[in-house]
């Protein structure tokens, strides 16, 4: 067989190296079935990739050619999953007038891309809950061997005008010196009787009022509210009492078991989560093909997809999985991007809020009139995303006009170069990412072929995890979605037994 040429028959083909995707591979591939996991782009993770520094400034997005042709051949792509709004912009000049010689390494633009090499810039930075259903599949299946975690050291909030550390145990709650007496009682009171507190609201059918209104009535007092509200359940005002609780009650469930917050971050970016999984499925037989350029399309017969059309190749398959942005355009006719999310990444010459140690920091930034709550996660060297000495920022928010725009107050609050004590900005990268979680509104897919949506505005990837167990069960309902997975010693060649077993006949 030519070196260039793929194998023509699999269970399953997966066209796209997203978190889903890959999940799916590796789902199948553990159970024994052939997979071909196959991507037109030369990286993997597509919009949930990580990128080195250099790779990101360049970065421009793939045009994947849209559907012109007939219903019998179906060219793989749309631009409905573009990412848009994508700037980047040095700010050496702002940066060196504010805080000079006050790094390790030399900022200057020409030295910063010399260690390009050395930053892992996440399309997608996640945070993971301690207990939350990604954690345990990683544990359960074995998966963690391939990736290295570290706990998120400290939780802030922006409270007052100034940044304060949110206290995330009850040792915390009572170290804390801006909270009286009364209100750590308060805040302990209500923590440790969320159950009971949320059958009390269904039997009072009061589950409609919303979290904020809750906190309210059981009179908190505001500093307390906004822990909770904001820091703890990640909820915007006009979110529900039930919403509230249930996250609440994640928050409290993740404590205690990694660290001294509920959250764990991915060493080397997030970028490594999918890639972990490509490798499970290439332990177990999958076939990877990146930067198949010329990969055309999907050949359907009788309402079943049959195989794909890859140079000159037909590659045959029994399922198939496609990333949402290569479904063919004919499926998304009645699909809109009806909510971007707002990101934005910048790298900082100091910490947000500096201390003696190196802290990875999860910042929950309120919302303002006309804005929403952001998402904010400050990465050091030790998370293997930065060179010592500087900072990786990550914000990323439901998006309302642009990038620009959702982070400017953030911006002029945090990183105002007027203040000499605030972290300078010294090169920014905004873009906007499509947020469509539900991909049922696509019409006339083939039985046999399954869409994988794109990233979220989840802090974590449990809805990502779910989603994939789902698609899983559609396709081997009777098999088990990613069972653990052997460590190399536990595993024995077919000739190695078959001579422990002589040995054994032997010594009988």
């Amino acid at each position: 067989m030519d070196n260039n040429q793929l194998p023509t028959k699999f269970d399953l083909i997966v066209i796209g190296t997203g978190l889903i995707e890959s999940i799916l591979s590796a789902a199948a591939s553990r159970i024994g079935k052939t997979v071909l996991h196959i991507d037109s782009n030369d990286y993997y993770g597509c919009n949930w990739a990580s990128f080195n520094l250099q790779t990101l400034h360049n970065f421009t997005v793939s045009k994947l050619e849209t559907d012109n042709s007939d219903d019998d051949c179906l060219r793989i792509g749309n631009n409905l999953f573009d990412i848009k709004n994508f700037k980047t912009t040095w700010h050496f000049s702002d940066a060196q007038s504010n805080n000079p010689e006050e790094t390790e390494i030399s900022v200057t633009q020409e030295d910063l891309l010399a260690h390009s090499r050395r930053f892992n810039i996440d399309l997608v930075p996640k945070i993971h809950y301690a207990r939350g259903d990604f954690v345990q599949l990683l544990i359960s299946s074995n998966i963690a061997r391939y990736v290295e975690y570290r706990s998120v050291s400290r939780v802030l909030t922006y409270l007052n005008g100034q940044l304060e550390v949110v206290p995330c145990s009850r040792s915390d709650v009572f170290a804390n010196n801006k909270v009286s007496v009364i209100e750590k009682r308060m805040l302990m009171k209500l923590l440790t009787s969320l159950e009971k507190i949320e059958e009390r609201l269904q039997d009072e059918n009061q589950c409609k009022k919303s979290f904020f209104e809750f906190l309210k009535d059981e009179r908190l007092s505001p500093s307390l509210i906004h822990y909770v509200l904001y820091a703890m359940a990640r909820c915007e005002n006009n979110d529900s009492v039930k919403q509230g609780i249930e996250s609440t009650k994640r928050f409290l469930h993740s404590l205690g078991r990694f660290g001294k917050t509920p959250f764990l971050f991915s060493l080397y970016g997030s970028g490594e989560t999918a890639q972990a999984f490509c490798r499970l499925s290439a332990v177990f037989g999958a076939i990877f093909a990146l930067n198949q350029t010329s990969l055309k399309g999907l050949k359907t017969t009788d309402e079943k997809l049959t195989h794909i059309l890859n140079g000159d190749q037909e590659i045959f398959a029994e399922q198939f999985v496609l990333g949402a942005q290569y479904a063919p355009q004919k499926f998304m006719k009645k699909l809109e991007i009806q909510q971007f999310i707002s990101r934005a990444v910048f790298i900082t010459d100091r910490s947000l809020l500096p201390s003696e140690q190196e802290h990875l920091t999860l910042l929950m930034f309120p919302p303002e009139e006309g804005k929403n709550l952001i998402t904010i996660i400050e990465m050091g060297h030790l998370t293997g995303t930065c060179p010592k000495g500087f900072y990786l920022v990550h914000l990323t928010s439901k998006q309302i006009s642009s990038p620009h725009e959702d982070f400017q107050h953030v911006v002029q609050k945090l990183f105002n170069h007027e203040d000499k004590e605030a972290p300078a900005i010294l090169w920014s990268c905004y873009f906007s990412l499509p947020g469509i979680d539900n991909l049922d509104v696509c019409e006339s897919l083939p039985e046999n072929l399954f869409l994988c949506s794109g990233p979220d505005l989840d802090l974590d990837y449990d809805a990502s995890i779910k989603k994939a167990k789902e698609i899983f069960i559609k396709m081997y309902p009777d098999l088990e979605f990613l069972p653990r997975a052997p460590d190399p010693e536990e595993i024995i060649i077919g000739d190695d037994h078959e001579a422990e077993n002589k040995e054994e006949d032997k010594s009988v």
